[in-house]
């Protein structure tokens, strides 16, 4: 029995001994290169991007469009004193309708944005590489600390505008150096 209590405290101390601090390893400091960009400037110089939020908003006033118009043939009906069960048909086809054009148009939509989105991420990633960058985010999504991102980090929402001009058809930008922001990534926290 007491070989076993011996055993015990010994793989007690043992435990106590491989946990302590000063038989780990130490942390070792890594320096990451961060980038940051302003996607909504990228998105309003990118035309595929600034062309699916047109479309999105032609396809909500076209949908209003048409509910109004659906809704003027119902009343139209309700005047003309046609039979409930003839007004009641036609509510239903007009938001079967509606449903029908409603998901062609989201679907759209959403396909056009993800496409846009998807040359963005791309472009992103090939200026972070060729600028040996180990991180970019979007400095307006920085919502604390982003002040040691604008005084540490480098903005190349510039190179990104310009990569994506190409790829729009449209004449690359002035080529000038990059700079800051005029409004740098929005910070409610201190370094």
């Amino acid at each position: 029995m007491r070989s076993r209590k011996t055993q015990f405290a010994a793989l007690a101390v043992l435990a106590a001994i491989s946990a302590t601090p000063a038989f780990s390893a130490p942390a070792q400091s890594v320096a990451v290169k961060i980038g940051y960009f302003n996607l909504a400037l990228v998105k309003a110089s990118f035309p595929e991007a600034a062309g699916s939020e047109a479309l999105r908003v032609q396809a909500e006033n076209q949908l209003r469009r048409d509910v109004e118009e659906g809704n003027k043939s119902l009343q139209k009906l309700q005047e003309d004193k046609k039979p409930k069960e003839e007004v009641e048909k036609r509510a239903s086809q007009l938001q079967t309708e509606i449903n029908a054009k409603q998901r062609a148009l989201i679907e759209l939509v959403q396909t056009q944005q993800a496409l846009a989105n998807q040359t963005i991420a791309q472009t992103v990633a090939a200026v972070a590489k060729e600028k040996g960058l180990d991180v970019v985010v979007d400095g307006s999504g920085v919502f604390s600390g982003g002040d040691k991102i604008v005084n540490s980090g480098e903005d190349i929402t510039d190179a990104i505008v310009r990569k994506l001009s190409p790829v729009a058809g449209l004449k690359p930008g002035g080529g000038g150096p990059e700079t800051k922001p005029a409004n740098p990534p929005a910070t409610t926290g201190g370094k």
